[in-house]
């Protein structure tokens, strides 16, 4: 790759999100908390790298203000449609998600057994970072507390593997690079989003414990994030 074809890349990388980073994912990654049903007050957090780490591979620039996005075409390919985890029993339906209408603010699974993909990124297997979402725990009908899909995702390792099934019924497989806890308001949750200049996946979902606060849209929050980072395994010398 040229030197010209790099610096292409990197204004892709850095334009390539549909949604404003600065404003959108600061406020939007607290809403992925629904109103708590579980609490995770106690549990252990995971510490499998660093965040450090995991935005290591970030790119530089600071994201344009709402409105001010410069278009442009991103690759595209099959979405993904199921999403399984062997080591925590994860097999889930994958749902495709973007903003709420008219906000800047992630739209997120109104079922406690879906995970969400963000359509602001490409899919998995174009050489860029597929975002994904789901939640800890979840309220049945008549309010019975549930675990969510994503409830036990602090517990995964390094070296854990993912496979995320796409419409054309091609599964590819991801292994876990990093697994940390950072707290909900770190600006480094913007930047594990953004588009890497590799093939990964980033599952995000709510941790610690939940501070209950009528004044808040869910009535509270949870204290940190967990954010697990993973990439994809090649076979043979195949991406």
């Amino acid at each position: 790759m040229t030197d010209s074809d790099t610096s292409a890349t990197d204004r892709r990388f850095r334009i390539g999100l549909a949604v404003s980073l600065g404003s959108l994912l600061l406020i939007g990654i607290g809403l992925f908390a629904v109103v708590s049903a579980l609490t995770t007050g106690g549990v252990k957090l995971p510490n499998q790298g660093s965040i450090d780490e995991i935005v290591g591979n970030a790119p530089d620039g600071t994201p344009a203000a709402p409105g001010q996005q410069t278009p442009v075409t991103l690759p595209t390919g099959p979405q993904p449609v199921r999403l399984v985890i062997p080591r925590i029993y994860v097999d889930a339906p994958v749902v495709t998600l973007s903003v709420e209408p008219g906000t800047d603010v992630l739209a997120v699974p109104n079922r406690g057994d879906q995970a969400a993909w963000y359509d602001f990124n490409p899919p998995p297997g174009l050489g860029y970072n597929a975002i994904f979402s789901g939640h800890v725990d979840w309220q049945t009908q008549d309010r019975q507390p549930i675990a969510g899909v994503f409830y036990r995702l602090r517990e995964l390792q390094i070296g854990d593997e993912i496979d995320v099934t796409l419409q054309d019924g091609n599964t590819i497989a991801y292994r876990v690079t990093g697994n940390v806890a950072t707290a909900y308001n770190d600006p480094n949750l913007g930047k594990a989003l953004q588009p890497t200049p590799k093939d990964e996946i980033t599952l995000v979902t709510c941790g610690g414990t939940w501070i209950a606060n009528p004044a808040e849209q869910n009535g509270g929050n949870y204290t940190h994030r967990v954010i697990v980072r993973a990439e994809r395994v090649v076979s043979n010398g195949a991406g």
